[in-house]
Parts: structure tokens; sequence; C-alpha cells
């Protein structure tokens, strides 16, 4: 979700019914606790018709980092998800507009959709720059992240990838815990890793001179 702007004031119009139809699910939560077996599952092979490396961008926004991926590497496919509507009818139309083949966008609470994860079926998974919460010292959201985190392992193939970054040091610390110590993600020695990967959050803390912290996980063969 964008952060500093609030997505209900992003002036856009939704996509026509054939570009939706294209690149964009809407999940509502009813069915994805209720009847998660009638939805797709999250792979290649029952979004795309095949088996290419898939990626995930959980909070993808306005998909910005989606559709580069799926743009500079076209023989992936990448999926962004997020809950706010505007941002990724500005995905859809960005997709629409470069004529990307390999790309879906998915609308709803990706906390719920962890039930159409398949195991080993994603080679790579980016968390960054989320809305920092404000309730990571309570232990039951502290669970639901941990059941998040293990959703994205079990969802890997070995050796897959999981990128998270936030400028809130608390919430890295917060995340890089449950890394460390509850999953089992290979870490690497140092908790402050940069994945290298720029967002426009990215940019924007860069040319504020504000710190933010990152880090990249990889599975256990």
């Amino acid at each position: 979700m964008a952060r500093g702007r609030h997505p209900t004031r992003i002036h856009i119009d939704p996509p026509d019914a054939q570009t939706a139809a294209k690149y964009l699910y809407c999940w509502h939560g009813c069915d994805l606790f209720r009847e998660p077996h009638r939805l797709p599952r999250l792979t290649s092979r029952e979004l795309f018709g095949n088996d290419r490396p898939l990626e995930i961008d959980f909070g993808c926004g306005k998909g910005i980092l989606a559709c580069s991926r799926a743009g500079q590497y076209p023989e992936i496919n990448v999926v962004g998800i997020d809950q706010s509507q505007k941002p990724l009818f500005c995905a859809v139309r960005d997709a629409a507009e470069l004529k990307l083949e390999n790309i879906k966008f998915v609308r709803g609470d990706f906390y719920a959709m962890l039930p159409l994860l398949q195991p080993g079926t994603v080679n790579k998974a980016y968390y960054l720059f989320p809305n920092p919460p404000h309730n990571i010292y309570l232990s039951r959201a502290n669970v639901r992240r941990r059941l998040f985190l293990q959703g994205i392992h079990d969802a890997l193939i070995p050796g897959g990838l999981f990128y998270f970054a936030t400028d809130v040091p608390s919430y890295f610390e917060c995340m890089y815990d449950i890394l460390k110590n509850s999953i089992m993600f290979r870490t690497p020695d140092s908790a402050n890793v940069d994945s290298g990967i720029s967002t426009p959050y990215r940019q924007m803390w860069e040319q504020k001179g504000r710190p933010f912290r990152s880090i990249v996980v990889e599975k256990g063969i």
C-alpha cells in the first residue's frame, strides 16, 4: 500500500473489462476464508498456464517493482498482491501499456492467501517497505507474521530468496528475529544486508538521507 499518500486520493479510472480480465484478480475475504479451494493457486501453472519461475511481490502498491521485473525478465512470471484498489489500477494500466504477458495482480489480503501458496513453487518473494505496523510488540500480531513468513518459506523452492526492507528499525528487528530464530531460513552474519533492489520508497528515503535496513534470506536445500 502507498505510504505518504492515501490510496483513495489517486485519480485513475478502472481498467476496461478486457484489460481487467487479463491482468487483475479480485479475491474477497469471505471467499478466501470460506472457499479457498475454489480459487486458483498462486502458482505459474494455475495463473499463467506454464511452469516458468515465479516471483511474488507482497504489498506491491502501484506495481512498479512487479512491472519492472516482468519487463526485464520475460522468461519469468510475476504476481503482485495488494489490498488497495486504486494502486492496483495503476499497476494494471502500466502492465497493459508495456504489453506485458507474464504478470498478474491480485487484490486481497495476502495473509488470507497463504492456503493458496503451494510448496516449492515460488523462486523469489518480496516484502519491501510495507506500511510500518504499530503492534510489533504484541505476541498475537507476531504469531500472524510468523505464519506469513513460514508460508513464504514453504512456498519457496530450495535456494529461493525472500527480500525484506523497511525504514523502521524496530520493525526490522522484529522481522529479523522471526526470520533468524523461528523460520528455517539461511541468514547472513550481518543483519544489515542490502538487497540491491531499488523501489520508489527506497529512492525517496535515500534522497532524504533517511536510513533503512534490508535483508535477503535463502531457503535451505
